[in-house]
């Protein structure tokens, strides 16, 4: 049903406020993006981000998290470095928009995670939107022979590679 001219007006308003604020609080990129004009967004193709800044570490997990910390404390990784969500059904609900142009991210380690994720957009999957996306960390697949599975052993082959390479950084 269309809507009368009084309504549009209304309306109009409405979003003037909207994008007036988000610009002042230095959020309209975000909101751009949420509102699907992403081609309005900034490019922000270098984002500096910081080699003590969190790791992500999303996907399905045998393991436990005090496993995965420990993991990490081994590398000179403090615990509140380390952000998780090793629930399959979070993982579809995760907040990947938070990610984007978030210099506080260093790195996202991927198990496996539903195809079917919010924030998916075209592509096949989570993983691979990212990964085609400006603006997010790095992204490194946690892969046991030919399928995504966090273990002990290829995170903490992660770890050390994301270490040599200087993507992530001890606390010590």
């Amino acid at each position: 049903m269309a809507r009368g001219i009084d309504e549009l007006d209304e309306i109009l308003d409405e979003i003037h406020k909207r994008v007036f604020l988000a610009n002042r609080l230095d959020e309209l990129d975000d909101l751009l993006i949420q509102w699907g004009l992403g081609e309005y967004v900034q490019h922000k193709e270098s984002v500096e981000r910081f080699a003590t800044g969190k790791i992500v570490i999303i996907g399905a997990s045998e393991i436990k998290e005090s496993i995965i910390l420990a993991i990490c404390k081994d590398a000179g990784i403090s615990k509140s470095r380390v952000e998780t969500c090793l629930d399959y059904e979070k993982a579809q609900k995760f907040d990947y928009k938070k990610l984007r142009y978030n210099s506080m991210y260093s790195v996202v380690l991927f198990g496996a995670v539903p195809h079917s994720t919010v924030d998916r957009g075209d592509a096949g999957s989570i993983i691979a939107q990212l990964e085609s996306q400006s603006g997010y960390p790095p992204i490194k697949r946690l892969m046991a022979g030919e399928e995504l599975k966090i273990t002990k052993s290829n995170l903490k082959k992660a770890i050390q590679e994301l270490l040599i390479k200087k993507i992530i950084m001890p606390d010590y």
